[in-house]
């Protein structure tokens, strides 16, 4: 698809206005921003909202707002710290299935957008990093105008090449030159080994995984039946199959082995595992990723 213009969804971004990266999920940079520490306290500037969870101390409780909206919210404060936010979205040439709109690019892109609009509003920087074989790592950015620049520069990634994330992260760990939080958005479709390796050489930033699949990637749909040649989208070597009910039970339970070994990884490296399918709507992923959804 190189050459070709992607489609990246900016309708929903406004809607983001009024969330902030969570506190707990913030690290300081070189940088400085408007707002958000890890740390918070009293005398500290409120700066939003999060729902109440069980456990959480009663004294936080914003009890004006509860009596406006019925419904229990926690107050959150800052320091005039900020967040280094640096985002890895995989562009190999398995993003690009399905054929319609959107595929797994263009969704991941959008996600990856969202992420940023939010850091971009707080005043604080962030990267977007294109990476298949190697990577295409940019300068850090803040502000509208790079904003804007960036999601244009978006809709114009040659998106090709096979997913090697143990090499890409051996390459751009030295570039990330402040503990980050990095948010790794990709299909995974990687050996397990390429994965563990990449996330134990960037395991000293604060990592989260965003799983973007498609749902015929899971359970191949009915239409797939008898003699079907099977092309890989990253080499484009082809393998015919003779595909019926026992083939596909395999396929769905390979698949799923993947998975678990993805969440293994997250559970071994104690770091966040967001799978998303692109039916899902991007406000409610983004929301879900920040801890707001």
């Amino acid at each position: 698809m190189a050459g070709a213009k992607h489609t990246i969804d900016t309708s929903f971004l406004t809607q983001l206005d009024r969330y902030a990266i969570p506190l707990s999920k913030r690290v300081s940079a070189i940088h400085m921003g408007s707002h958000q520490s890890t740390r918070t306290g009293a005398g500290l500037d409120l700066i939003d909202h999060r729902k109440y969870n069980q456990g959480d101390s009663l004294k936080k409780i914003d009890w004006n707002l509860y009596a406006r909206t019925e419904k229990l919210y926690i107050r959150r404060f800052e320091e005039d710290k900020n967040l280094n936010m640096v985002v890895l979205l995989d562009a190999s040439s398995s993003m690009l299935f399905p054929d319609s709109t959107p595929n797994k690019f263009e969704y991941a892109s959008t996600i990856a957008a969202g992420i940023s609009y939010i850091v971009m509003k707080h005043n604080d920087v962030y990267t977007i990093a294109t990476f298949a074989e190697d990577v295409d790592y940019t300068k850090a950015y803040k502000g509208r105008d790079d904003f804007l620049r960036t999601v244009d520069s978006l809709t114009r990634v040659s998106v090709r090449g096979n997913t090697k994330l143990a090499d890409c992260a051996d390459s751009i760990c030295p570039r990330i030159k402040s503990k980050s939080m990095v948010l790794i958005i990709s299909d995974f479709l990687d050996g397990v080994d390429s994965i563990r390796s990449a996330i134990n050489r960037l395991s000293r930033h604060e990592l989260v995984l965003v799983h973007i699949y498609d749902e015929t990637e899971i359970n191949l749909p009915e239409a797939v039946d008898g003699a079907v040649k099977f092309i890989d989208s990253e080499t484009n070597e082809e393998i015919s199959f003779t595909v019926g009910p026992n083939f596909k039970r395999e396929y769905a339970s390979e698949y799923a082995n993947h998975m678990a070994e993805l969440e293994k990884i997250a559970y071994d490296f104690k770091i966040p595992y967001f799978r998303v399918s692109i039916k899902n709507e991007p406000f409610d992923a983004v929301l879900r990723i920040i801890g707001e959804g």
